[in-house]
């Protein structure tokens, strides 16, 4: 007979006491209440506390490298400190037995100056803690030198965000003008500057300067470079900005008038020669934005849709519609803040009419025809004009006088090509009209001719590649695989990037904040895509910027400026926080 099978119990039980750490503070308490196992005195302005060796060598490391150490006081029974008032050491061991502080407006300073100096890091943040919550327009400047002077990053991050938010109402102050020059440039410098409108920005720095204007002169250049001119209005940049003596009787300052004067009129290439003093500051409402236009959905329907996304909020938005039947092989540039779109067909009729997009109004309009109809074309701008560039004809359109003139057309005609703008000339792409070659000529505005570029070996190119120009150097976007090639035209060398993270067939390509921006088109699945991603040359790395508000193919995109209400609109209340609103078209 078998015997029965006993059951077993398990040989161990794990048990936890979650109010051992509590228990055991309160009975260390109750020890130093009762005088019991005391093994060491400090003494500080003749007080003494005595105390436990074990328990502030646990509470703080610089206790503990002193009695667990080879330092004499480790052998010590009474250890005078030098660098404490007897009231902060009182508080400090206090701390030790209970976890316990009271911080005050009174002791504040003092009692973060010595946790810092015998290594009480949770103290130093009650501190921190207590100033970040009394910052105002009156300490926020003190605070932000005090928090840094001991290393206090989030505090001292916090007093510099305060001081952002709040630049106007300091500005106001006397503090304001005795700041060090590279605080003042640290300041403005800052894309999170909270001010109405760059003027403000050049207000502030003139103010500083001529607060005393002997020993401050030789930095007004500097501090002018952080200045983003070319977001000045027209009027105030003439009757403020040129006229001042600071500015006139300075060739530097001068040079800067005239980028912003050159970015007004739109013959700066901002995407050819970025330049921080090109990018406007969020609080300010102006944004630089990707605008996304027509193109056909899942159903090869035509969209006359107009898309705006703003990579600040990651928000899209509409904006007017276009007015006409877009149809096929439009092309779309953009001249300022303002977009055109210039031909196109409907299948039987070839367009020659031209659409202004004023984004000041947010509204279409028609402006003078082509000198010819004509569809799958090329358009971009270069020196503050309208070019556009087919297989067999080139012309150029003046906004100024809403007129067109023109061109010789290329040496050897190519078959929709692709265009852009690099060093102050125009480069052309596209296959040999007849042949099956690929060729990269260029238009010299000086000498009004085109010349083929000799650049050596061109990539194996299957079909003419989308081209968008970023610091001096031109990108070219296959359309049937994730590859990117580079060409520097001053080095007339070629190079790649790092390929997309997934192909884009039949998708748009633009330039946005400095950096490349390629939307849509069919994916390696052969599935009409949503996906926005973006190229970033400092990092050299792609990354998921956003999704179009739907699939979308043969789309046109462009960047522009843009006014929206401000991310952060107003800076008010007693401690002068900072009121959000969301990112509304003004329109």
């Amino acid at each position: 007979m078998e015997k029965p099978a006993l059951q077993t119990q398990p040989s161990t039980l794990p048990f936890f006491d979650t109010a051992h750490a509590f228990n055991l503070l309160r009975g260390i308490h109750e020890l130093r209440a009762e005088r019991k196992f005391f093994d060491v005195t400090l003494c500080a302005e003749g007080r003494e506390f005595h105390c436990h060796r074990t328990v502030l060598a646990a509470a703080s490391t610089y206790f503990r490298a002193m009695f667990a150490g080879t330092l004499r006081e480790s052998v010590m029974d009474r250890v005078v400190l030098h660098e404490v008032s007897a009231e902060l050491l009182g508080l400090l061991v206090d701390f030790c037995y209970t976890g316990r502080v009271t911080v005050t407006q009174d002791n504040v300073d003092l009692l973060l100056k010595t946790a810092d100096l015998f290594q009480f890091p949770s103290v130093k943040e009650a501190c921190c803690a207590f100033l970040e919550q009394r910052l105002d327009v009156s300490n926020c400047l003190e605070i932000q030198d005090f928090a840094e002077a001991y290393a206090c990053r989030e505090l001292a991050a916090s007093a510099r965000r305060f001081v952002l938010k709040n630049i106007m109402e300091l500005a106001k102050g006397t503090d304001f003008e005795r700041l060090p020059w590279k605080r003042l440039l640290e300041f403005i410098s800052d894309d999170d500057l909270c001010v109405d409108k760059e003027e403000t920005v050049y207000q502030i720095a003139v103010r500083w300067v001529k607060a005393d204007l002997q020993r401050r002169l030789h930095y007004w250049p500097e501090l002018l470079q952080q200045v983003r001119l070319p977001f000045v209005r027209r009027f105030f940049l003439l009757a403020h900005v040129e006229s001042d003596p600071l500015v006139y009787l300075s060739p530097t300052c001068l040079r800067m008038v005239n980028e912003a004067r050159s970015f007004q009129s739109c013959e700066y290439d901002r995407y050819d020669r970025p330049c921080h003093r090109m990018r406007p500051r969020p609080s300010t409402g102006l944004a630089e934005i990707l605008v996304v236009v027509g193109g056909c959905d899942q159903d090869c329907d035509e969209l006359v849709t107009v898309d705006c996304y703003n990579p600040q909020t990651g928000q899209w938005r509409y904006l007017a519609e276009f007015p006409d039947h877009l149809g096929g092989g439009y092309s779309i540039a953009a001249l300022g803040n303002d977009m055109y779109v210039t031909g196109g067909s409907d299948g039987s009729r070839l367009y020659d009419g031209v659409w202004r997009y004023k984004s000041s109004v947010n509204e279409w309009t028609e402006v003078s025809p082509m000198l010819k109809a004509r569809e799958y074309h090329s358009s971009c701008v270069l020196k503050g004009q309208l070019y556009v560039v087919a297989s067999d004809s080139t012309e150029r359109y003046d906004h100024a006088l809403d007129c067109w003139e023109a061109l010789p057309a290329m040496l050897h005609p190519m078959d929709n090509c692709s265009t852009t703008t690099c060093n102050g000339r125009l480069y052309a792409i596209g296959c040999l009209t007849g042949e099956d070659t690929m060729a990269i000529q260029s238009y010299d505005t000086d000498t009004n001719r085109w010349i083929m570029v000799k650049c050596g070996q061109l990539p194996p190119w299957s079909f003419t590649p989308k081209t968008v120009t970023l610091s001096g150097l031109i990108y070219f976007v296959r359309d049937d695989s994730a590859e990117v090639d580079v060409y520097n035209p001053q080095k007339n060398e070629w190079d790649k990037i790092s390929p997309m993270t997934q192909v884009h067939v039949g998708g748009s390509v633009a330039a946005l904040g400095g950096k490349l921006y390629v939307s849509g088109g069919y994916d390696n699945t052969f599935e009409l895509s949503d996906v926005v991603e973006a190229y970033d040359p400092t990092t050299r790395t792609w990354s998921l910027a956003g999704r179009l508000p739907q699939p979308t193919f043969w789309h046109g995109s462009v960047s522009i400026f843009r006014q929206f209400m401000p991310l952060v609109s107003t800076c008010c209340g007693s401690r002068g926080s900072c009121v959000k609103s969301a990112s509304i078209d003004v329109t």
